[in-house]
């Protein structure tokens, strides 16, 4: 903490001085300008040691004095009469040391005995300065804030997006791995494969969705390989076609989202069906607009399930990465459950 602290600090003053060294720099190019045609190098560094005096010695500690105590001890804490009682002390106060310092500075120290003293010109010049280092400073104060709540607010998301993520995983995973208990005390000789795939599966959401967005194409395989999973259990209650038409197979998107529609239709539709379901899913990825439909059938005693979390959690996610960036309509009739998806990827 202290070597970080130590870093800031050192940072914080190299910038000042850079800022210094550029408003000398800015008033030598000003002068060179204006005195172009008897501009020597004598001149030049004479200039230049005459701006730092003034920078350094003059405007400098009325400015410091503004943004590191004036504007935070009082004005920040809206202590605005203090504050305004202070700001006027410190223009005239300040005002007069730089209406009678600096032409006894140019006389004594540069040999310009042309420069007489003058309060007003002090104080209006403290006026300016003073105006000019409060909006500058109070802008910066802004959008450091601005920056800051920027930066808080995408720690949430991604902190709700992460938990809104694990609390669809292990949902999915508890309701595979019952499929291959069921599988195993039928000694299928599919069950070898359908460890397989649900190997490839956990892999796929372990690794590859670590990531914020990922291509369409594994996506589609973690849809595919779910169906087959779900065929070799149930492969007699029904039917499950799965249509795909995709232009870009390496087009970005947000894992795991897809997934829920079709868990979805299973637990609420097909798993509680005897036979005569179905379970219709299209998908089609044209020039950056995915298009998901998927429609499942559901008994009369099935008719009164709610929508479930899983699909709760889905829209907030849609709302979270994907605002005013997609369309979600969702149905329900008597027998029939449909939800129609657009993504906008780009």
């Amino acid at each position: 903490m202290k070597t970080r602290a130590f870093n800031t600090r050192r940072k914080r003053i190299l910038i000042h001085a850079l800022i210094l060294v550029g408003v000398i720099l800015t008033m030598e190019l000003i002068f060179a300008i204006t005195q172009w045609s008897t501009f020597t190098s004598e001149l030049l560094w004479k200039s230049l040691l005459q701006s730092s005096t003034s920078v350094l010695l003059l405007l400098a500690p009325p400015i410091y004095l503004n943004i590191y105590w004036l504007i935070p001890k009082f004005l920040v804490k809206k202590r605005y009469l203090i504050y305004t009682v202070l700001i006027v002390i410190s223009i005239i106060g300040w005002g007069l040391i730089l209406g009678y310092g600096e032409p006894w500075i140019d006389r004594n120290w540069f040999d310009q005995h042309e420069e007489q003293g003058s309060p007003t010109t002090g104080i209006v010049g403290m006026v300016f300065i003073i105006l000019i280092s409060t909006l500058l400073h109070l802008s910066y104060r802004w959008f450091k804030q601005l920056s800051e709540i920027k930066q808080i607010e995408n720690d949430r998301l991604q902190f709700e997006l992460s938990l809104l993520k694990n609390q669809i995983n292990p949902h999915f995973f508890f309701n595979t791995l019952n499929n291959l208990y069921a599988l195993s005390l039928q000694k299928s000789d599919e069950t070898p494969s359908l460890i397989l795939k649900l190997s490839e599966m956990m892999r796929y959401t372990i690794y590859d969705c670590k990531a914020p967005k990922v291509p369409i194409s594994g996506e589609v395989t973690y849809l595919e390989n779910f169906i087959s999973l779900q065929k070799m259990r149930h492969h007699e209650r029904g039917i499950i076609s799965f249509k795909k038409e995709i232009d870009d197979a390496s087009a970005q998107v947000a894992p795991m989202i897809l997934i829920v529609f079709l868990e979805n239709a299973f637990k609420h539709g097909f798993d509680l069906m005897e036979k005569d379901a179905f379970i219709n899913v299209n998908l089609k990825l044209k020039e950056s607009v995915l298009h998901f439909y998927i429609e499942n059938n559901f008994t009369e005693s099935a008719n009164e399930h709610t929508i479930g979390i899983g699909l709760e959690n889905v829209k907030r996610r849609l709302s979270l990465i994907y605002p005013e960036a997609h369309e979600l309509k969702v149905v329900k009739d008597k027998h029939a459950f449909s939800v129609n998806l657009k993504l906008y990827l780009q």
